[in-house]
């Protein structure tokens, strides 16, 4: 996983109080929440870039217990893989492998401190960002085969 491109792809927010931090995060940064009633769940997908500037979206949903906290989820060409050496590295996977429909696949874990990590495997698997596009939550992407065969200065 060293020699690819690990980025944050997505991130969830817990609340207490959706709407009171629905506001918050669109009075202070301008993020646009959109409720995606999905699951029988209550959860808003947020978007925090713009149409010429595009950002890492997230999520936020209806915090269940005082334990849950902001998660962040990297991206992974290889969800197995990545699982694996979370483990290895001294890090746990506390959530095995679940997918997403129509997105990809997903684990959840924590590095060696306990802190809270999430990893996602798109379905577009093999596809990579190019420089200045949206991550894996939006991003037009190249083949990696095709991003090997760029100049150093045009990756």
């Amino acid at each position: 996983m060293k020699n690819e491109i690990n980025e944050i792809s997505h991130f969830e927010i817990p609340a207490k109080d959706p709407e009171r931090l629905r506001k918050f995060y669109t009075d202070v940064f301008g993020w646009k929440f959109k409720n995606s009633a999905a699951l029988n769940m209550q959860y808003w997908n947020i978007s925090t870039g713009t149409k010429h500037l595009p950002g890492v979206n997230g999520g936020m949903y209806k915090k269940g217990s005082e334990n849950q906290t902001v998660l962040n989820y990297i991206s992974t060409p290889d969800l197995d893989k990545s699982m694996a050496e979370v483990e290895r590295a001294g890090g746990h996977i506390t959530v095995g492998k679940k997918i997403v429909p129509g997105h990809g696949c997903t684990a959840i874990g924590t590095d060696p401190e306990g802190n809270p990590i999430g990893l996602f495997e798109s379905k577009n698997r093999g596809f990579l960002r190019e420089k200045g596009k949206q991550s894996q939550s939006g991003a037009h992407r190249i083949k990696s085969s095709h991003r090997n065969n760029m100049t150093k200065d045009s990756r």
